[in-house]
C-alpha cells in the first residue's frame, strides 16, 4: 500500500512539475485576424466602404521571449467629410451596436476642449475605443476606430 501512495504523489508531482513548465499556446495570430475582422464590421456600421480610411495600421506589442505577453491593436480613421454631425452619429451608431452585443461602454477623455470625445468599450478582455469630434463648420469629421486584444504570448521557439 505505501508504494502505490508513493507512486502516487510520485506520478502527481510529476504532472505538476510539467504541467507547470508546458508554454501557454499562443494566440496572436487568431486575435490579429479577430481583430481586423472586428475593425472592419465596426466601419461598415457607418457604411464605410474603404474609400474613407485616412488611415488602417495592425500592430502587435510583443516582447522577446516566447512567454512574453503579446497583443494586437488595429487601428482605423474614417473621413466622413464635413456633414454636420457626422462624426458624433457614426459614434453613437457603432456605440450602440456595440452596447446592444453586450459590451460595457464608459466615456475615456475629452480632449481639444471637449471637441474631441473617446469612449471605450470591454468584453471578454477585448478592447475597442472609439473616438469622434464635435462638429466644427467647415471641418472634416474623422472617426476613429481602435480594437485592442486580450493579452496572449508572443509563441514561438
Amino acid at each position: 500500500m505505501r508504494r502505490i501512495v508513493a507512486a502516487t504523489a510520485a506520478l502527481t508531482f510529476a504532472l505538476l512539475l510539467g504541467g507547470c513548465a508546458m508554454a501557454t499556446e499562443s494566440r496572436l495570430d487568431e486575435y490579429r485576424v479577430e481583430a481586423e475582422r472586428l475593425s472592419e464590421e465596426l466601419a461598415g456600421l457607418v457604411g464605410s466602404d474603404g474609400d474613407d480610411i485616412v488611415d488602417s495600421a495592425a500592430r502587435s506589442d510583443v516582447g522577446t521571449d516566447p512567454s512574453d505577453p503579446a497583443w494586437w491593436q488595429v487601428s482605423r480613421t474614417l473621413d466622413l467629410g464635413v456633414a454636420t454631425d457626422a462624426s458624433a452619429d457614426a459614434a453613437r451608431t457603432v456605440s450602440e451596436s456595440l452596447t446592444s452585443d453586450g459590451w460595457a461602454s464608459e466615456r475615456v477623455r475629452e480632449t481639444a476642449g471637449g471637441t474631441r470625445i473617446a469612449d471605450g468599450f470591454r468584453r471578454d478582455e477585448w478592447y475597442v475605443e472609439v473616438t469622434w469630434v464635435t462638429s466644427e463648420e467647415g471641418k472634416s469629421e474623422p472617426l476613429e476606430i481602435v480594437v485592442v486584444s486580450p493579452t496572449t504570448t508572443r509563441g514561438g521557439a
